[in-house]
């Protein structure tokens, strides 16, 4: 800190050394600033000093004597310009209860707590709230400020919490306030519910389950307080009773399975496996669509009894439910992943995301309104990527019955050139028209289609997609070179049955093609050779990626493949652009290190290689938001028409569906009625301040307040 800069309640020291120092220091400048009448600067420190530590006398007693040697001591806290912070709010909170003005001071603080949840301000609320002052409370108010605010603290806090983790000192005066709060309040059930809650979080299994049982003795039928015993049930290792309260929330919502789902879990906790299974049976049985509980099932049969069709499953999950994080971790512990051995990672490209994102999107439209025609969208990207990100989405567009295509407009062409070959290639994938990459094959070969979707659709695992693929190469021969090149470019449409959205069976596909030519024949004669290299030589695209793992199994096998593998891998290396996301490096450094048998400098190289690839990966690209008209119209004209009354579907279905998307056109609305309320651009520049958090969105309260005075 410097002069009267104030301090971001983010970066407060953790360390208790540095964090005393860093007080000591507030506090001499404070007493120096007020020694020379400079009421706003001391308070400004003062203010700091307390969010270092807000419970403190000594610090307590420096803000006090600052802000009460002058009649007016809000006029120390001034926030009516300029850029105002959390201490600054809690500091008129304390000014704000010393003026007797409770109800106020709880409103902004509350607001404080919630930006800043590990700043221990709760502990000023609960020496506020003493039995008699509670008493004259208004419920309504106290609610909003300090009963929502802690439960917004505590939903974010996991059960158990990290041990480092400061929003716990919250918690701790929370539940005390609760207790207090039940005293006074006793027809408001979310107080025993909320206390439950939070005591979870502290880990008083005994306490929690007193107050849930309290609770559900009082409202018996109160679906909310039956699942807040069942938890606090299943943290005092008391399963059965967990389960039993399941049942009786099952009895007063039927048809929501969650309490079932948690009771389950009960039984895991204590390695109850088959009766867990059994549960998680129940739950399939009458909700199959419920997320999550067919891995759990699985999970739990193969741990209870070891069962390999269980854990066959597991992995099919994984393969097939890829976006389900939990299905994922069970598969990875039956069966610990090898990238590009038996998983297979997606791409990571960022205009990958966004045209998903349009994909998805659009299928809400078509599903609503139809959509005649041909549409073409156009996506803003800082680099360049790969240009299969448009195949599949076209191929996206054919899955839903439409015609689609999308335009990635490129800001900055990366060094290398991606779009160039990289060397000299016998059978082109990709040419460069303009400064455009284009499909060379006119059209996908119907046949070899066919034959490399059914590998394409097989769970992905080197034995079984190698041995699948061995047989298409050897059923189409070399004749069949150029139908099954053709495929990279022209996967077939997905069928219903099949798992994988566009984007991921694209990639599949193009995984299973390349798998099929490194068959073609014998590697120094045969098709093989030429058509991995081609593909590898071509442009940077996923076709590159497939094109490594191919060259990287057949290294695996034979001792002469890696001999010419590896000095082409070493070449590809240095032909990643410093800038941008390149789609086959991550491939490239797994695949060279799944080789094996390296010394142990290039083993910590190509892992070294790898971590920062996943460290830089978020940075690589920007996407900038697409361009989309409906019904002839931007978001833009769309929300001025919307302003007269004028309904799109079309828009509607896209807006519903997007919660970007909503942000975007509400922002837009509310500019226009600012406009047309006639509020400046300096005026609204001003709004989005606040509204982008430049201006501390939850002190504006304390700004009217000031403004009233």
């Amino acid at each position: 800190m410097h002069g009267t800069e104030t301090l971001d309640p983010q970066t407060i020291p953790r360390e208790q050394a540095e964090r005393r120092q860093l007080a000591a220091e507030l506090q001499q400048r404070a007493k120096e600033a007020f020694g020379r009448g400079e009421l706003q600067t001391a308070t400004l420190f003062a203010s700091d000093l307390l969010m270092l530590y807000p419970n403190e006398r000594a610090y307590l007693e420096t803000f006090d004597e600052i802000v009460t040697s002058t009649e007016d001591p809000l006029s120390t806290l001034p926030v009516a310009t300029g850029a105002v912070h959390v201490a600054t709010a809690a500091g008129r909170a304390r000014v704000l209860m010393m003026s007797r003005r409770l109800p106020e001071a709880l409103e902004l603080l509350g607001r404080a707590i919630e930006v800043a949840p590990h700043v221990p301000y709760m502990h000023w609320v609960m020496r506020w709230l003493q039995p008699p002052v509670i008493q004259t409370l208004a419920w309504e108010g106290l609610f909003e400020a300090v009963v929502r605010t802690s439960l917004s603290i505590a939903v974010r806090v996991p059960v158990p919490p990290q041990e480092d983790d400061l929003r716990v000192i919250n918690l701790r005066a929370a539940a005390e306030i609760f207790s207090a709060l039940r005293q006074v309040f006793t027809d408001e059930s979310i107080l025993w519910y909320g206390e439950g809650l939070i005591r979870r979080r502290l880990g008083e299994p005994e306490e929690t389950v007193a107050i849930a049982e309290e609770g559900v003795s009082r409202w018996p039928t109160d679906w909310r307080l039956r699942t807040g015993l069942l938890n606090a049930y299943r943290d005092a290792g008391r399963p059965d009773e967990a389960l039993q309260q399941a049942r009786e929330a099952l009895a007063i919502t039927p048809g929501d399975y969650s309490p079932l789902h948690d009771a389950a879990w009960a039984l895991v906790d204590q390695i109850r496996f088959a009766d867990a299974a059994h549960v998680f049976q129940e739950i399939v049985d009458n909700d199959p669509g419920y997320p999550g509980a067919r891995a759990c099932l699985h999970y739990m049969r193969w741990k209870a009894n070891g069962d390999e069709a269980e854990r066959q499953a597991l992995i099919d999950l994984r393969d097939r439910d890829w976006w389900d994080e939990q299905a994922r971790g069970f598969a990875d512990e039956a069966d610990p992943p090898i990238p590009y051995q038996n998983v297979l990672p997606g791409p990571g490209d960022a205009t990958l995301a966004a045209a998903r994102h349009l994909a998805n999107e659009l299928g809400h439209v078509i599903r609503c309104c139809g959509l005649g025609g041909h549409v073409s969208l156009m996506v803003g990207s800082q680099y360049l990527e790969s240009p299969s990100v448009e195949v599949a989405f076209e191929l996206a567009m054919r899955s839903m019955g439409a015609n689609g295509s999308l335009q990635i407009q490129v800001e900055q062409i990366q060094n290398p050139d991606p779009r160039v070959d990289k060397a000299q290639v016998s059978t082109p994938v990709w040419r460069l028209e303009g400064d455009q990459v284009v499909k060379v094959h006119p059209q996908g070969d119907p046949a070899a289609q066919t034959a490399i979707a059914a590998i394409a659709r097989r769970t992905f695992g080197r034995q079984a997609w190698d041995a699948a693929a061995k047989e298409v190469a050897d059923r189409f021969g070399p004749q069949g070179y150029h139908a099954i090149l053709s495929v990279l470019t022209h996967p077939p449409v997905p069928t219903q049955e099949d798992p994988y959205d566009a984007f991921l069976w694209t990639w599949r596909v193009q995984v299973a093609t390349a798998l099929v030519l490194s068959h073609l024949g014998p590697w120094q004669t045969g098709s093989a050779r030429a058509a991995l290299y081609s593909m590898v030589y071509g442009p940077s695209d996923w076709v590159t990626a497939a094109a490594i793992i191919a060259f990287g199994w057949r290294a695996s096998e034979d001792p002469a493949v890696r001999q010419e593998a590896e000095p082409i891998f070493g070449w590809l290396r240095t032909l990643i652009p410093e800038e941008g996301f390149t789609s086959w490096e991550i491939v490239l450094a797994e695949i060279w290190l799944g080789l094996g048998g390296h010394d142990e400098a290039r083993r910590y190289d190509l892992e070294s290689w790898i971590d920062r690839y996943f460290e830089t990966l978020p940075g690589k690209n920007m996407v900038r938001p697409p361009v989309r008209k409906y019904a002839g119209m931007t978001l833009e004209e769309y929300a001025q028409a919307s302003l007269a009354g004028q309904e799109v579907p079309e828009w509607q279905e896209a807006i519903n569906a997007s919660p970007e998307l909503y942000e975007q056109f509400a922002d837009l609305q509310r500019r226009l009625e600012l406009e047309g309320m006639g509020v400046s651009k300096q005026e609204m520049a001003a709004l989005d301040q606040i509204h982008d958090g430049e201006m501390d969105m939850h002190l504006r309260v304390a700004q009217q307040q000031q403004a009233q005075r």
